[in-house]
């Protein structure tokens, strides 16, 4: 239950109770009231403030803070070397708070708060205004160098005690009492965009304050028409959260379908809502308008494809399963998304359309970390991952040669390798169960083939509905099982001969698991006659050679 509706629903509750029942649920209210909180109750019911009048000079602080700013009064720091439980040691600055700074600022932000209970907001925004931008100041005397430092930071390196989301709701209480209109949206926002304001929900600087903030109706009408306006995921996430206070699921499916091409986020918190209200019907309606309305190349469209599938599911509506499935796959290409579609009957007609699709996908030259409108990501895949979803369609040729031009042996965590070779091992066995050495393979590859564990199936189940339905011949089992010993023997011997104790077990992974794959073609005793033959190899090794008993 969002704000409005919890104080609609007080107030409707309260315009039904006569005097005395009011009175009688004051007292029982009352009487629960903590010992240390029972003179703010009272003072409450006199219409009292909670704070004394401040009798502090406000222009002291000023100044304090302006000897802040030219670098009078400071921190000092030292550059030292830290050892942790690793055998890597790390650099880490030591600061002193010699000026007590810490001390100070939190004074002035107690200053600041008794403003605003007093109901001097004006004065309360200015001074918080200007404690939440200054810059402090540290000192390295060794080096003669100077940082700076930040609020939060300050927070971060224990310099000082400050509950930094309730600064920025006083804050917020603050400019909304001392603005209207435009200023006051576009300042709002501008505060929510800082750092400090991380988690920060709209509606939880309704609920602070001395006094109930009025016209919250014309403020969310107003910003939701300057939300509409801006770019970005935290617009779109509030733009949601100012819908459902203002107007709930309704005024969000509304908005979401005005702001499709700007704010698609808003059908998959609409899905992601009515999931949540076991809403199925309603979903799989949203949704399946989201999808015919949404880019069929943005990211987010496959995650409402996703929600809808869920919801469709539940309805027992399998055509709308599958075509969301397939909607899912084209908009978001991950292995997830592939594998799901081989359990369709007509698998082969939807794989060949959508491995269509998978050529022409652009690749990814980098990663970004750092990018503030994740909703209208479209939808593109590393190269690695491209031949990890062609090995996937059975291109196992392609897959083989590209393999065979790469002659590295060691490195094979970063090394596609890595991927392929394991998994050419894992496909070719013909169990229907994992072995341990057939268990620490795929725990070695989820992270590699980037496999979300939010899938309803796990990567094992996923994978083994997915091999019986692809099959090869046995002239290329042959060639493949030939090219895997070799690349099992050289990979060994670089690991085991190099002497890279701490990779022998996955020497050892990888010659168990292989000779598991040529045993279940009928070849018995192959394991035991493979595993002895490297144990004599590299009898000196009794590291390597115990890893086998591990895997037994």
């Amino acid at each position: 239950m969002n704000y409005n509706e919890f104080i609609k629903a007080v107030d409707k509750k309260l315009a039904t109770m006569d005097e005395r029942e009011k009175e009688k649920w004051i007292h029982n209210l009352a009487r629960t009231i903590q010992e240390n909180e029972r003179c703010k109750f009272l003072n409450s019911l006199n219409g009292e403030n909670n704070c004394g009048e401040i009798i502090y000079d406000i222009k002291e602080i000023q100044e304090w803070c302006e000897k802040i700013q030219n670098g009078d009064i400071y921190f000092e720091c030292s550059y030292c070397e830290v050892y942790g439980e690793n055998y890597w040691r790390d650099y880490s600055y030591e600061y002193y708070d010699t000026y007590e700074i810490g001390k100070k600022l939190t004074f002035a932000f107690q200053v600041a708060e008794d403003l605003l209970y007093q109901k001097k907001y004006e004065k309360a925004s200015v001074l918080y205004n200007l404690l939440i931008d200054m810059v402090f100041q540290a000192y390295d005397s060794d080096s003669e160098e100077i940082m700076e430092l930040g609020i939060e930071e300050l927070v971060d390196e224990n310099l000082v005690s400050l509950n930094l989301k309730k600064i920025v709701l006083n804050l917020l209480y603050a400019k909304y009492q001392t603005s209207n209109g435009e200023e006051r949206v576009q300042a709002i926002y501008s505060y929510i965009k800082l750092n400090i304001s991380r988690d920060i929900k709209l509606e939880e600087f309704f609920t602070i304050g001395p006094e109930e903030l009025v016209g919250i109706g014309v403020f969310l009408e107003e910003w939701i028409a300057f939300l509409k306006c801006e770019d970005g995921d935290l617009a779109g996430n509030l733009l949601f959260e100012a819908c459902m206070l203002q107007g709930d699921i309704e005024m969000l499916c509304d908005t979401a379908r005005e702001m499709v091409q700007k704010h698609p986020v808003l059908y998959l918190r609409a899905c992601e809502y009515l999931i949540d209200e076991r809403k199925d019907t309603e979903c799989e309606k949203i949704g399946l308008e989201a999808i015919s309305l949404l880019n069929e190349e943005l990211n987010i469209r496959g995650k409402v494809a996703d929600l809808t599938a869920k919801a469709a599911k539940e309805l027992g509506h399998t055509e709308v399963v599958w075509k969301c499935y397939k909607a899912a796959f084209h908009s978001e290409s991950t292995l997830n998304h592939y594998l799901r579609l081989f359990e369709a009957e007509n698998y082969e007609n939807i794989t060949d359309i959508n491995t269509m699709k998978l050529r022409i996908l652009p690749e990814k030259s980098f990663i970004d970390f750092n990018n503030i409108n994740n909703q209208m990501k479209i939808n593109n895949i590393s190269l690695e991952h491209k031949k990890i979803l062609r090995f996937f369609n059975g291109e196992f040729d392609y897959i083989y040669e590209e393999c065979k031009k790469d002659k590295t042996y060691l490195g094979w965590s970063n090394n596609s390798k890595g991927i392929f070779v394991p998994l050419f091992i894992l496909y070719l066995g013909q169990s229907h169960s994992l072995s341990k050495a057939g268990e620490k393979l795929i725990e070695g590859l989820k992270c590699r083939l980037n496999y979300s564990n939010d899938d309803d199936k796990n990567l094992v189940e996923r994978f083994f509905i997915w091999k019986d339905k692809i099959k090869i011949t046995s002239e290329q089992y042959e060639k493949y099982i030939t090219w895997l010993h070799s690349e099992v023997d050289k990979r060994t011997d670089a690991v085991v001969g190099g002497g890279f104790r701490g990779s022998y077990y996955k020497a050892a992974v990888l010659i168990s698991a292989l000779g598991e794959t040529m045993e279940s073609h009928g070849n018995i005793g192959t394991k035991i006659n493979i595993i002895e033959n490297y144990k004599k190899i590299y009898s000196k090794k009794r590291a390597f050679k115990a890893e086998f008993e591990v895997l037994k």
